[in-house]
């Protein structure tokens, strides 16, 4: 994908959605495309946080606890949380099928932050909401 259709891609995903031109410009630059084959292991739930992905093909799946608790298709994004808060991963995360993926690495993405601030705050609304979404999971 070249790097005017990811921030074309980007502008699509609900946590990016909020970002102008030049932070998606800033976001799309330090994506990297990757393929993953069917049963890849993306995060395992207690490592420790290096890398986020958005899924552009494909789906993902998703488990806690060794039951599976959601999956995930294009425009969705797994690990931004733990990435975010320099955390372990709190679901271990795999390829359901073949899956086409954006990767983004975990310093990449903190500079980003640090370079372009507003990001996270554009971010935030995104990533609280579903902090919400998985305490609600785990109360009902």
């Amino acid at each position: 994908m070249a790097k005017n259709k990811y921030r074309d891609y980007l502008k699509a995903v609900p946590l990016f959605r909020d970002l102008n031109s030049r932070e998606l410009d800033a976001v799309a630059a330090v994506v990297t495309d990757m393929h993953l084959d069917e049963g890849r292991v993306l995060m395992r739930q207690g490592d420790y946080a290096h890398e986020m992905f958005i899924v552009t093909a494909g789906e993902l799946a998703v488990s806690r606890d060794g039951a599976h608790v959601a999956d995930i298709g294009p425009g969705s994004f797994a690990g931004e949380m733990a990435v975010l808060a320099r955390a372990n991963r709190n679901s271990t995360v795999t390829a359901k099928t073949d899956a086409d993926v954006l990767h983004i690495e975990g310093r990449s993405l903190q500079r980003l932050i640090d370079d372009v601030p507003e990001i996270a705050a554009k971010m935030l609304p995104i990533v609280a909401g579903r902090v919400v979404a998985n305490s609600n999971q785990h109360t009902d």
